[in-house]
């Protein structure tokens, strides 16, 4: 014999009595008590429904807005391993497997952005595109150079594995962690780089490289000003960025201190859905398989 639980069969119980009670007249003075007691839980039942309901309408009026943040697919030299920054490095053949990947992610979550933000390098362009194109719409796509990567200087092209053994662990993750520290010069390294560097006005400020707060600085008139701003238009924007630009803008939403930005690691292989309320302020954010 199977037992049943919840209101239904609670219910069920209360109308066997009552139809008892029909029957027999010493328990009729419970009668209107157990009538008494039934429309008290139904009114509890409609009670928590009405409960949920109002509360599920003050998180959506608090989450007013959302972004969704990603890093672009693995480049060919993420996969070698070397310094990256600006170079304009094409996205390896995980990569593009990646990008294809996070468009089926973003379809099957139900998550449908409206508007794409990318750097100017090509393996943020080219994931964006893929991405977008997941979605069978003609929809618009942005760039600017505020969204690339942290321009590492003359370290551009040479291996991680170079620098550790010339600067020792310790210094190489220190350099890629810390907020202030800039990228050592090197002179005559000896390796060769056949791709193309992104160059523009700001280039010669940081043709020897930048920190996370150069690229925290440089960033944040374009999040404010351009990304933020379509949301007072209902859109749904997604960035399609770089490793250290993402951490740099997460340490503005979390408003991490140094120290706490030196621990802060991106989780791996997730999309980050990031809740807003209507001053812009950061909330809370999902993290999304791909």
């Amino acid at each position: 014999m199977t037992s049943r639980t919840g209101p239904i069969s609670i219910l069920n119980l209360l109308n066997i009595f009552i139809e008892v009670s029909n029957k027999h007249f010493f328990i009729k003075i419970i009668y209107i008590k157990i009538i008494y007691i039934k429309i008290i839980y139904i009114k509890i039942i409609y009670i928590k429904i009405i409960y949920i309901k109002i509360k599920n309408i003050l998180l959506f009026m608090t989450n007013k807005y959302k972004i969704l943040l990603i890093r672009h697919g693995q480049s060919i030299w993420n996969q070698d391993s070397k310094f990256t920054g600006w170079t304009n490095i094409p996205l390896s053949k995980k990569g593009i497997s990646e990008a294809y990947k996070i468009g089926e992610s973003l379809v099957k979550n139900k998550l449908f952005p409206n508007i794409f933000f990318t750097s100017v390098l090509d393996r943020s362009i080219d994931t964006g595109t893929i991405i977008k194109n997941s979605f069978n719409k003609d929809l618009p796509l942005h760039t600017s150079w505020r969204l690339n990567e942290k321009h590492y200087g003359t370290l551009e092209g040479v291996p991680r594995k170079y620098i550790r053994d010339m600067y020792g662990e310790k210094f190489t993750k220190m350099m890629r962690a810390n907020y202030n520290m800039r990228p050592p010069i090197l002179k005559n390294h000896g390796f060769r780089n056949e791709f193309m560097t992104y160059k523009n006005c700001y280039y010669e400020e940081i043709k020897d490289g930048e920190s996370k707060e150069n690229v925290l600085n440089r960033l944040l008139p374009y999040y404010q000003n351009d990304i933020l701003y379509t949301l007072t238009e209902n859109k749904f924007p997604l960035i399609i960025t770089h490793k250290h630009t993402m951490r740099v803008l997460m340490k503005y939403l979390l408003k991490l201190n140094y120290e706490e930005f030196e621990n802060y690691e991106l989780p791996n292989n997730k999309i980050l859905l990031i809740y807003l309320d209507e001053k812009f302020n950061y909330i809370k954010n999902d993290e999304i398989d791909y």
